[in-house]
């Protein structure tokens, strides 16, 4: 017998869908074998002449010593200030004046610098300026009327399609061996690369929060769990299977693969605490207008 229409406010909220489940076991099940796939192959037979082994002392022996500007320390100040301000008061000013302090902090010569040494600065400003700045940008804007689900548009659709595949491929892309590789040679990330990463992700968490007159909730809640569960495959395979070629000294003073596995752990962390109240919104949204679903 199926339960009331009005079970779910039951327990003071929505039940999570079946199709919620069965992506949350498939996001599991794929996890399992991207970690399993990565630790067999992270384990790369011994060298047998010298060629090889220099060239990963040659990686392992290269650190960087960080030197803050005052620019850099005082940004970073003022984006804690203002995130402060932010999370006590919930206002735009202290939202748009954190995003600006984030995007300043990812794009200095400092950060860019480090992230080529360290994943887990490279993670931390990757969630900053994929995640932090959208949302920030996004939680500035004017509140909107809630929506009746009267429209859709095809063209908004789209844009949440290309969005999710933007994202993902941009977070596939970063977690290449060769992409590591190349960029072990760098003496910074380049500038652009911290700005293209500002600009999907304001596409990306764009077609999810701001489409809601023209895409369906259950479309919206889709697209974030399958981009996030990209970054939480991706985090827990550099969790479980560090690089063994990512050698090079870490510029905190870390191992490799300790700071691989913290920026593993930083990415799962993230996606945790953005996609469970945002999947919890957009699961009341399709109740609210699809109440048939369940």
């Amino acid at each position: 017998m199926p339960p009331p229409a009005n079970a779910a406010a039951v327990d003071g909220g929505p039940r999570p869908s079946r199709s919620l489940w069965i992506a949350a076991a498939v996001e599991i099940g794929v996890a399992v074998a991207v970690s399993a796939i990565v630790l067999h192959a992270g384990h790369a037979p011994p060298a047998t002449d010298g060629s090889a082994s220099g060239m990963a002392s040659m990686h392992s022996h290269r650190s960087v010593e960080p030197h803050w500007s005052a620019g850099t320390l005082v940004a970073a100040a003022l984006a804690a200030a203002m995130l402060a301000w932010w999370l006590a008061t919930r206002a735009r000013i202290p939202a748009v004046l954190t995003a600006a302090g984030l995007v300043w902090l990812g794009a200095s010569d400092t950060v860019r610098s480090l992230a080529v040494h360290s994943h887990l600065v490279a993670m931390a400003a990757l969630e900053a300026l994929l995640v932090a700045v959208p949302l920030l940008l996004i939680a500035s804007l004017p509140r909107r009327a809630p929506d009746t689900g009267a429209r859709r548009s095809l063209a908004w659709t789209v844009w949440v399609v290309v969005a999710v595949i933007l994202n993902s491929a941009l977070l596939i892309a970063l977690h290449l061996p060769a992409v590591h590789n190349r960029g072990a040679d760098l003496d910074m990330l380049p500038l652009w690369l911290a700005l293209l990463i500002v600009v999907v992700g304001l596409a990306y968490w764009g077609a999810i929060l701001l489409t809601t007159r023209g895409v369906r909730p259950a479309l919206r809640r889709g697209a974030l769990i399958v981009g996030q569960e990209v970054a939480a495959i991706l985090g827990l395979a550099t969790l479980i299977g560090p690089n063994p070629h990512m050698n090079h000294a870490g510029a905190l003073g870390l191992s490799a693969n300790l700071d691989q596995r913290l920026g593993g752990m930083l990415m799962l962390v993230t996606c945790a605490a953005v996609t469970l109240p945002l999947a919890n919104r957009l699961e009341r949204q399709q109740l609210r207008t699809e109440p048939n679903v369940h």
